[in-house]
């Protein structure tokens, strides 16, 4: 479609999981820790979005091009934090669709090495959306493997006619050389066929800068959109 932003493909060079190649680990594998996902948080935003996560401007006629605006920086607590919004071009209800299905969020790895290690398990978390991946990643010390919990569901309306709808996911079990893994979506239509996302990473692992963090929010946005083109 003419003056629209190209969509952003799942980023080869950064991911959240290419993280066992640092000689400090080495010394030892280490044991697999539990990491607490407290269902209070529900399915809410991580946390506000910064003024400086735009969305991508309007190209002549399409006021609404589908991309991610700039990636940048969010509030650093002990951990990276990168914000980005953007637009897909597809109803609220059809991005919802494609939220239920895993590989709409997957997690990836610079060469392809992180892999899942067993089938995607549902519905362990009472939420419209629950679903658990295990990935293992190679390393010089052997795989590495951890579990991420994601869940989704209606901010506003219904299951039926969600009017807002919110994703959060977070590392629940694994390896102790990734501490925090988390992320968040909220969604929104802003015109017929036209849904504003903004999406929440947070990172803060072995080997790993804020440039992997924000290439977390660029594959998971790239996941988002072949869901969704691939959906009936």
């Amino acid at each position: 479609m003419g003056g629209m932003a190209q969509p952003v493909p799942p980023s080869r060079a950064r991911s959240a999981t290419a993280l066992i190649l640092a000689a400090g680990l080495l010394g030892g594998c280490g044991k697999n820790v539990q990491d607490e996902f407290p269902l209070s948080v529900g399915y809410q935003p991580m946390e506000p979005m910064v003024a400086a996560a735009t969305f991508p401007p309007a190209s002549g006629n399409e006021l609404y091009p589908e991309g991610l605006g700039p990636v940048v920086p969010g509030p650093q607590a002990g951990h990276y934090s990168s914000h980005a919004r953007g637009y897909v071009h597809a109803s609220l209800v059809r991005v919802y669709q494609a939220l239920h299905d895993p590989a709409a969020s997957y997690i990836h790895n610079d060469g392809g090495g992180t892999r899942l290690d067993i089938p995607p398990v549902f519905g362990e978390e009472p939420f419209p959306v629950s679903f658990r991946l295990r990935y293992s990643s190679p390393s010089p010390i052997g795989a590495q493997k951890f579990d991420v919990t994601y869940r989704a569901g209606p901010l506003e309306g219904t299951e039926a006619a969600p009017v807002v709808i919110g994703e959060r996911y977070q590392k629940t079990w694994g390896t102790p050389y990734i501490d925090v893994m988390a992320g968040s979506l909220r969604a929104t239509e802003v015109a017929p066929g036209v849904t504003a996302v903004e999406m929440v990473a947070w990172l803060k692992a072995e080997t790993q800068v804020q440039a992997d963090c924000d290439g977390t929010v660029r594959d998971l946005y790239g996941d988002l959109l072949g869901v969704v083109a691939a959906l009936p």
